[in-house]
């Protein structure tokens, strides 16, 4: 079979190619149901732990509002697999000075763009959609200090 390029393309199919073939593709259905179970699970407590972390954007306009919301989604012990564990996820609130939202947004967006693009977390600026005057950052943990440290840079004053 590995010698011949074209063992498969041969009709009529021997019982040998037959064999070969239901040989390799036995488990795949079975190996599909596992992966999206396990997918699903995953997805789940990620999309319950985003939407926590969205309403906290979203519905508080006051700090003292934080202390009400219940806490995000605890990561379940069948998702807690070696290395392949999900990051956690957290939700970081700043305040910027009047005057400065500006510059942390940029001429036409440039600068929230970049800022975006350089970490792999979510930049969610207030103003329709929440308070004016702040910024929120969610994602892993690394991640949103790192946008932390970049905002904060464009806030200061030189």
């Amino acid at each position: 079979m590995r010698q011949d390029p074209k063992f498969w393309t041969y009709r009529p199919m021997t019982e040998l190619m037959i064999r070969a073939a239901a040989d390799d593709v036995r488990f795949l259905l079975y190996l599909y149901h596992k992966m999206m179970a396990k997918l699903n699970q995953r997805s789940l407590w990620h999309l319950a732990v985003r939407g926590s972390l969205y309403c906290r954007c979203l519905c508080c306009m006051n700090d003292t509002d934080f202390a009400n919301w219940p806490t995000v989604p605890p990561l379940p012990d069948n998702l807690k697999i070696g290395d392949q564990c999900p990051e956690e996820e957290i939700l970081s609130v700043l305040d910027v000075p009047p005057g400065k939202m500006g510059r942390v947004i940029g001429r036409k967006g440039a600068s929230i763009l970049a800022i975006k693009e350089a970490c792999n977390a979510e930049i969610l600026i207030g103003g329709a959609k929440g308070p004016p005057d702040k910024i929120f950052v969610i994602g892993p943990v690394k991640e949103v200090r790192k946008a932390e440290a970049i905002l904060r840079g464009r806030m200061i004053d030189y």
